[in-house]
């Protein structure tokens, strides 16, 4: 089954730079449980934390643009933390099941010139077979809508660690075989010609690419319920509920 291990979430709303369980750059610290409890006071940042999740699923299913306006976020401007500037990151670290090798997602939403959100990076990446240390090889990587991809169920590159950019740009260029750093596999250029929309969201859909449709499917599957008291006291409909629905005015029910 699979489940996230850790995340990080940066400059989303009261989430200035936050990071629970285990990344692939901190994996000393424990991973996440499969239920996980958050406490805190009033104003710290709990509704934040599960909004943040609610909001990368619907950057999947309708955009970025439309995700900042959905469920009364009120645009880029209002989720972005308090007197930041950049962009909106994600990290998710997680594992297809308890055998699998973690795969590591990254979002960074930025606005453009007209002030639109649109998704500024997106990658994936997997250390290989038997790396328990060391950086992981990307096998989706887009910078402003322009990347590579690699299909099948191995194959990756690592990237330079000191300009991934420009060493982006190079190999968006040559695209040549057999690149030193590259696993064996196809990789192909991608350009989007939405970049409000995720690589995740078009790729994910092809067979070629079974860990982005794994990926996919697994962020498509989550259920978030938006719990208000006044709802739960509101008249249940008839019936046994299999869950809660999205404002737990079926609580009586479940």
């Amino acid at each position: 089954m699979a489940k996230i291990e850790g995340f990080r979430i940066r400059n989303f709303r009261a989430l200035k730079d936050v990071y629970l369980g285990r990344l692939w750059n901190q994996q000393d610290s424990s991973p996440l449980e499969p239920l996980t409890a958050v406490i805190g006071k009033n104003g710290t940042g709990k509704s934040s934390l599960f909004d943040a999740f609610g909001f990368l699923a619907d950057c999947l299913r309708a955009g970025v643009e439309e995700a900042c306006d959905m469920r009364g976020r009120g645009g880029f401007k209002r989720i972005c933390t308090q007197n930041q500037t950049g962009p909106i990151e994600f990290e998710i670290y997680y594992k297809e099941d308890g055998s699998a090798r973690p795969i590591t997602y990254e979002l960074s939403i930025d606005i453009d010139q007209n002030d639109r959100p649109y998704v500024s990076m997106e990658r994936l990446r997997q250390r290989r077979k038997g790396q328990k240390r060391g950086r992981p090889f990307s096998f989706l990587y887009l910078k402003d809508g322009t990347g590579v991809v690699w299909r099948g169920a191995e194959a990756g590159y690592l990237f330079s660690d000191i300009d991934e950019v420009a060493d982006l740009k190079h190999l968006i260029e040559s695209l040549r075989p057999n690149t030193t750093g590259m696993e064996s596999g196809d990789m192909e250029r991608i350009e989007l010609d939405d970049k409000q929309k995720l690589g995740l969201a078009t790729l994910g859909a092809l067979k070629q690419h079974p860990r982005i449709s794994s990926f996919r499917k697994f962020i498509e599957g989550w259920y978030l319920s938006y719990f208000t008291p006044d709802a739960a006291r509101s008249l249940p409909l008839a019936g046994p509920q299999k869950h809660l629905n999205i404002h737990g005015d079926n609580l009586g029910n479940v």
